[in-house]
């Protein structure tokens, strides 16, 4: 199974290098990872050697935080060709709106916002993933936890109602926070998503990269590598 952790953060952001991550997602089960910029701020330091790491895919991608949907929008113009998978981290009900209503965004991550009729609909019409973060399942103690299951319950069930993607993702900042799939799809079941839903959504980041690393014209038409036609002898 081609399985992919989507939202590693590495240092400056967190706390170990792109290799690091690299080995241990490989340990744990994971084909590939996606290392997270965010909002394009500088280089991923030591991502040219994780890349060389055998076993293991590791691409880049950015997340996109923005306070105002004027200022996302912008965000997404100058990144979007600059990487091959784009999140936004939407930290307010308007940027969830917005991100989830531009189909140039693989991903979002929902920072504890109730899922609307129209921003379903709005995401299953631009095919943008909703991210379920498990990291608070494991940092939460007591209400606050519970909460948290109760909001990311009814996410699970809108999502599923209007037959919009997921991908599941530990959020890892450090090595110590990667979960191998298996753990990932046993915590999910806990928020109702099916061992099977929960075997796409950990496909899906793989599934993004590739389409998204294709040339294409225009919506549905992808210009293919042609060779050059042999030369034909004389007759």
């Amino acid at each position: 199974m081609v399985y992919y952790e989507p939202r590693v953060h590495v240092m400056p952001q967190g706390s170990s290098s792109p290799s690091r991550m690299a080995l241990v997602a490989r340990r744990l089960g994971f084909s590939g990872i996606i290392v997270m910029s965010i909002n394009g701020s500088g280089d991923l330091q030591g991502l040219d050697a994780a890349q060389r790491i055998g076993g293991i895919s590791v691409a880049s991608g950015v997340e996109i935080a923005s306070k105002d949907p004027k200022s996302l929008k912008g965000r997404i113009a100058s990144l979007r060709d600059r990487y091959p998978f784009l999140a936004v981290h939407a930290t307010s009900e308007s940027v969830l709106r917005e991100a989830l209503d531009d189909p140039r965004v693989d991903l979002v991550v929902n920072s504890g916002f109730r899922l609307t009729v129209p921003e379903a609909r709005s995401a299953k019409r631009n095919q943008v993933a909703l991210a379920i973060d498990l990291q608070p399942m494991i940092r939460l103690r007591g209400a606050s936890r519970l909460r948290w299951l109760d909001l990311q319950r009814y996410n699970v069930r809108v999502a599923r109602k209007f037959n919009i993607s997921i991908m599941i993702t530990a959020s890892p900042r450090s090595h110590l926070d990667l979960r191998s799939p298996r753990d990932m799809m046993a915590m999910a079941q806990i928020l109702g998503i099916s061992r099977q839903e929960a075997l796409e959504a950990l496909r899906l980041p793989g599934r993004v990269l590739d389409m998204n690393q294709r040339r294409w014209v225009s919506p549905g038409v992808e210009v293919l590598e042609t060779h050059p036609h042999e030369e034909r002898g004389s007759d």
